[in-house]
């Protein structure tokens, strides 16, 4: 991706704000699996089935972008997938940069969750929105 040259003048410091977080981000995913995975994530049933769903979702964000230039990230979310759907296996193992990326996707999912509005009339669905929270939440303790 070609960096685009912009005035910092013309810009509200939530743009600015927003920029900044998405070129750290861009960082982070050219950086996924280059590193070694020494950090041990211990993952429960619970949290692999969830992990699992969230791979898949994620995949689906991801969907038209992964090309050649995402191949590390593509690696990344199907080793992720085949640890998640194995039985046996009850850790996963993350490099720093893997670790960060997965902690900021929970994360905004979190912050995207609770920034949501919703009518009196809409209860089933804003308890099934907590429920996600709690969910990604824990998910989230996990990782730390």
């Amino acid at each position: 991706m070609k960096a685009q040259r912009v005035n910092p003048n013309n810009m509200n410091p939530m743009q600015m704000n927003s920029m900044s977080s998405m070129m750290g981000m861009m960082n982070t995913i050219q950086k996924i699996g280059k590193g070694k995975r020494k950090y041990v994530v211990k993952l429960d049933k619970n949290s692999k089935k969830f992990l699992s769903k969230f791979v898949d979702e994620v995949k689906k964000q991801f969907g038209a972008n992964m090309n050649g230039q995402n191949q590390g990230l593509v690696e990344f979310f199907d080793y992720i997938k085949m640890v998640a759907d194995d039985k046996n296996k009850m850790e996963l193992r993350l490099s720093f940069e893997e670790m960060e990326f997965l902690k900021r996707m929970v994360s905004d999912s979190i912050k995207g969750m609770e920034a949501m509005q919703f009518k009196w009339y809409q209860i089933i669905r804003k308890t099934m929105i907590k429920l996600l929270v709690k969910q990604y939440r824990e998910l989230l303790t996990r990782i730390n």
